[in-house]
């Protein structure tokens, strides 16, 4: 039997998270670490296969010379890399690189970028062959078919060339049933104590400590609902794992590596109570045996968020507690066919408050159905909300995700009138946050501005804003000393990035768990 040497690559996430930069040489350790090729990583690993990991984030040096030195000093069969949408332009490059320096190593590329558009993916990409949906089964089965020159025809859930270069899919691969039987993902081979120690207290929830360390972890995959925003990366059928077999990985993580967050990456965590509860009752019996403290953050529906399992969410130190929330307007929740009401928003939100935590979630404007009474219904509920919301629930705009319905919805209405030009305009200019795509129905380019205008306006108006008022130089962030305007309580905050001008850093109090915005003294000018 040959034996295949396999090296799997983490792409290196871009320093403005949706602008590629193809000529940046730094390593880049502020970003989330991915599940996907973890889980593939692992299963290759136990099945028998000669696994390495090119983590790109702990490399410094411009990316084609990083390819070079490792695909020159071993030989490499097959080469995994994947992604979601945003990272095509990265993808790309790496394609192109491999081929010039390595040109017989086979490539394999999966994650959502592929299960979203696999013709108009691979007709961009050219790889070997594509990944679409889940991907550990899938992988076993192709490597094994490349290592014994064996039929891919048989391998469910791939595409691959014909003669001509067209794309040829097999049948879709069927779900994972059975989650408890996948080994952990392998995340020492992506330098995990690398990650953990240069994590910052940057992102929502991480810092309640001044050094987190975050442990990602997946205890369901896919969803059971079909929000027209949302494209679901790994299949439509929704599938948990047992609570058992979750409180199991999260001990191996603290006991391997000392972990004091654990990140739930679910599209959501729990959609029946009975779950949820046995959740909190079996992890507070375990983290009560930790001698120190330990934060989880993950999930939940407005429509299941009662006192009970808010409470239970509290025992076991879940803050913030993530919503769906997505607009404050009934006939935009139905059109985005969230099956939840705004009396169910304002419900959970108040209930969270109360027992002393905060929501974290997002109202996301410019729904096809949007108009200004719609809008305003969502806006207002915003502005006068505050003392619920608590900084932790944002305002933006609808993104059209390749592979969503509103994003097919903008194809077939002609929105997005060349979607091969789109991607490529996307890749070279970046998601332009600041100029949403106008997706509504009715709404003119104008009024759709104006609409814009009005978001932009509560966003830098509304909300708690918190000057420092010890070491508040620009870029002194040796420590920093914040009054929380929730409890008046001081806050010390240690290891932030450099607080720019026009940052607003999200943080959470250390005493009380709400959450506010960290300003310098010229915040008032910018906000005027």
């Amino acid at each position: 039997m040959v034996i295949l040497n396999i090296l799997i690559i983490l792409t290196r996430f871009n320093a403005n998270p949706f602008i590629y930069d193809p000529n940046s040489t730094n390593k880049f350790r502020s970003y989330l670490m991915p599940i996907g090729l973890a889980y593939i990583t692992s299963i290759l690993k136990k099945d028998g296969f000669n696994v390495d990991v090119l983590n790109l984030n702990h490399k410094h040096g411009l990316i084609k010379d990083i390819l070079k030195e490792e695909l020159t000093k071993k030989h490499y069969d097959v080469v995994f890399t994947g992604g979601v949408s945003i990272y095509y332009p990265n993808i790309r490059d790496y394609i192109n690189y491999i081929r010039e320096i390595s040109p017989k190593t086979k490539i394999i590329i999966g994650g959502g970028l592929i299960s979203s558009q696999p013709e108009i993916m691979f007709k961009l990409l050219k790889p070997d062959f594509i990944v679409v949906g889940e991907g550990e089964i899938t992988a076993i089965e192709l490597v094994r078919c490349v290592q014994n020159n064996g039929d891919i025809s048989t391998v469910d859930g791939i595409g691959y060339p014909d003669n001509n270069g067209n794309l040829i899919l097999n049948k879709p691969r069927k779900p994972i049933m059975d989650l408890d039987n996948l080994p952990y993902p392998d995340y020492e081979a992506f330098e995990f104590e690398e990650f953990l120690t240069h994590t910052k207290p940057t992102y929502i929830s991480y810092d309640y400590f001044d050094e987190p360390r975050v442990y990602p972890i997946l205890a369901s995959r896919s969803c059971p609902f079909a929000c027209t925003f949302c494209f679901h990366t790994i299949g439509n059928k929704y599938r948990q794992r047992s609570i058992d077999n979750i409180i199991d990985e999260m001990k191996y993580a603290i006991n391997k590596y000392h972990v004091n967050v654990f990140f739930f990456y679910d599209e959501l965590f729990a959609y029946d109570k009975e779950r949820a509860m046995e959740f909190c009752t079996k992890l507070k019996q375990y983290l009560d045996t930790v001698p120190y403290e330990i934060r989880i953050n993950l999930n939940l529906r407005v429509d299941c968020a009662d006192e009970e399992i808010i409470k239970a969410m509290k025992s076991v130190n879940c803050n913030p507690v993530g919503l769906g929330l997505e607009s404050y307007s009934q006939t935009i929740l139905k059109s985005m066919k969230k099956h939840t009401t705004p009396d169910q928003i304002k419900n959970a939100l108040k209930l969270i408050s109360d027992n002393g935590l905060t929501a974290q979630g997002s109202f996301i404007l410019g729904d096809s159905a949007e108009t200004f009474d719609t809008m305003n219904e969502t806006l207002n509920f915003y502005d006068n909300n505050q003392d619920i919301l608590g900084a932790g629930v944002s305002l933006g705009f609808i993104i059209p995700f390749q592979g969503s319905p509103i994003y097919k919805h903008c194809v077939k209405k002609g929105i997005i009138k060349d979607e091969i030009e789109f991607i490529e305009n996307r890749a070279k200019n970046g998601y332009n946050f600041y100029h949403p795509i106008n997706l509504t129905d009715t709404m003119s380019d104008r009024d759709f501005e104006r609409m814009r205008a009005r978001v932009f306006q509560s966003v830098s108006t509304t909300g708690y804003h918190v000057t420092p008022f010890f070491n508040e130089k620009v870029n002194d962030i040796s420590e920093i000393h914040v009054k929380c305007p929730h409890c008046n309580k001081i806050s010390k905050f240690k290891n932030l990035n450099p607080i720019g001008i026009l940052d607003t850093p999200n943080v959470g109090c250390k005493h009380c768990n709400k959450r506010f915005y960290i300003v310098t003294k010229y915040y008032p000018f910018i906000k005027y």
